[in-house]
């Protein structure tokens, strides 16, 4: 399964449409200039604005930042990944909002229809 650009514009969205302009923005927006080592670039200084509090200030989103930033990383370094090795295939895969106990049974899909693209995913031919 190859990874589209609009796959990845979608895990970038619910981050950038809460982050105000700066610098995360601007480097996690340029998705065809993105590097390991500027995915950790940007990684190192969340988890210092973090340290200090100041994620509201530096323009990080507020609401489960962590959560966020983490899965926009991910989702950008399984892009590297698929680019340097093309003869692997690399994806990386969310279920969604799932209905579990973690979530307090609030999620919009069922466990089975949170698991049914996992599976799927997992079952593609060479």
């Amino acid at each position: 399964m190859e990874i589209e650009d609009h796959d990845i514009l979608n895990a970038f969205l619910f981050v950038l449409q809460n982050m105000s302009n700066g610098w995360p923005k601007e480097v996690l927006s340029d998705i065809q200039s993105l590097t390991e080592e500027k995915i950790e670039k940007v990684l190192n200084e969340f988890l210092k604005d973090f340290k200090e509090g100041s994620l509201e200030s530096k323009g990080w989103p507020v609401y489960v930042s962590a959560y966020s930033v983490s899965k926009v990383a991910l989702s950008v370094y399984t892009r590297i990944l698929a680019k340097k090795y093309p003869t692997i295939c690399i994806n990386a895969i969310s279920p969604g909002y799932i209905k579990t106990d973690i979530k307090g049974i609030t999620g919009t899909l069922t466990p089975y229809e949170g698991a049914e693209p996992i599976v799927r995913l997992a079952l593609l031919p060479n």
